[in-house]
């Protein structure tokens, strides 16, 4: 498992279902039939690319589609923007304002349940009805991400050069303006 082929199953299971529900199902399904290697490797690039875009700007981004972010709330974003699949992540990581132009209603840019495919795979793989948090991350430690695999993610990342810009509540319209045009009128 590679960045190339996690990206091609997000996108594989978007193509064809309606909603995210669906298209979770459907990769979990897929994540599934995998060897259990291959579902830990895909685990561990989703937390990769999970760590890799928790960025200010983003955060900013997140705030204003759904009308404030809590560090939770965040979490749930940045899981929904990797169910949007690459080119809308890394879209969204050069100018989190490029969100304006997808298709969301106001309060809705969050998928927490995209946090939980990998594990829920893991758990159908390994006929477990739960997860033992410590069994799965020693497992998902046995096939991590070395750390040239981890460079190779950041540095496939088109930044934007302000990413890790600060803001506040009160002046979150001058980091991402088009997106506070769109929602916050």
């Amino acid at each position: 498992m590679d960045s190339d082929r996690f990206w091609k199953m997000i996108d594989e299971a978007r193509s064809g279902t309606e909603d995210l529900e669906e298209m979770r199902c459907v990769l979990t399904a897929n994540l599934t039939a995998l060897r259990l290697e291959e579902i830990l490797r895909w685990l561990n690039i989703f937390r990769a690319y999970q760590n890799l875009s928790y960025k200010n700007k983003l955060w900013a981004a997140a705030y204003v589609m759904n009308g404030g972010a809590s560090d939770d709330g965040f979490d749930y974003f940045r899981a929904w923007l990797t169910a949007q699949g690459k080119d809308v992540f890394m879209a969204a990581l050069a100018d989190p304002d490029s969100l304006a132009s997808i298709e969301i209603e106001p309060d809705e840019a969050e998928d927490e349940e995209m946090l939980y495919v990998g594990i829920a795979a893991y758990c159908a793989n390994t006929s477990a009805k739960e997860p033992d948090y410590d069994v799965l991350d020693t497992h998902c430690a046995l096939y991590a991400l070395s750390d040239a695999e981890m460079a190779e993610l950041a540095h496939g990342i088109p930044y934007a050069a302000d990413i890790d810009a600060t803001w506040e509540e009160d002046n979150v319209e001058a980091q991402v303006p088009r997106l506070a045009a769109r929602f916050f009128t």
